[in-house]
């Protein structure tokens, strides 16, 4: 995103288990607001119970997913947002992406475009593939565990959401292809 440092940033992780958090705490990294959201209530809940400092904020989010929450609940873009997550400088997501089918990941993108400042910022993983049309499930056997894009029409998502993708970087043996892109100043519903 350009940043050299997270000091007085406020960072939304979506889908953030428990590394970033461990991340910033043993590393005292300067932060103004990190909120970690998750569909792991004993991963939200062990946050909130071990993490006892003002510049964090953990969120259960009782989204459905075939993968990881196949008893949750249908959500709108204005969860978050109704959560008070509001006014971030950025959102993340690792590992995200890679487990939703386009509905949900256009809900999402959405939904995190309501928690970011204009030409605020959002950084997300994703598996891409520009031999298939739009989207692949890579597992047919286990629904939602690689979700496959063709990178343009995982960008048309991205614009219909209100993001502008600045820059894809490539997977290589250790990341997944990665998406920085930055909030249009019109908010988009």
């Amino acid at each position: 995103m350009g940043w050299t440092s997270l000091a007085g940033r406020k960072l939304l992780d979506f889908g953030c288990g428990v590394r970033f958090t461990r991340t910033i705490v043993n590393l005292g990294l300067d932060i103004g607001l990190y909120a970690g959201v998750d569909v792991n209530a004993d991963a939200i809940q062990w946050l909130r119970s071990n993490i006892q400092d003002d510049r964090f904020r953990f969120e259960r989010i009782d989204m459905k997913n075939q993968m990881y929450n196949p008893q949750g609940s249908t959500i709108d873009i204005a969860t978050l947002k109704d959560m008070g997550l509001v006014n971030f400088d950025a959102a993340c997501m690792y590992s995200v992406i890679t487990h939703q089918t386009p509905e949900d990941t256009k809900t999402i993108l959405l939904m995190l475009s309501h928690c970011v400042v204009p030409k605020g910022g959002l950084y997300f993983t994703a598996f891409f593939d520009d031999t298939i049309d739009e989207y692949a499930e890579r597992d047919p056997d286990n629904t939602c565990r690689v979700c496959t894009y063709n990178p343009n029409y995982l960008i048309n998502l991205a614009e219909e959401s209100g993001w502008v993708v600045r820059k894809i970087y490539p997977a290589s043996a250790v990341h997944q292809s990665t998406f920085v892109c930055h909030k249009r100043l019109r908010d988009m519903v």
